[in-house]
């Protein structure tokens, strides 16, 4: 996956953008667990809970 090959690169990235396409919460979390920031639009299909674990 690119985002373990950019951490293993050490290539110096601190956000990532992508297409609603790839807006799923396995890579989401994969990329929040790397410390990134993401941006990205989100299907109307999507759920989404932001209560941040609360």
């Amino acid at each position: 996956m690119m985002i373990a090959l950019v951490n293993k690169k050490k290539i110096p990235v601190t956000k990532v953008l992508m297409d609603s396409w790839y807006a799923t919460q396995r890579l989401m979390a994969l990329i929040d667990n790397f410390g990134k920031i993401y941006y990205c639009p989100l299907k109307s299909n999507r759920l989404v809970d932001d209560t941040v674990g609360v």
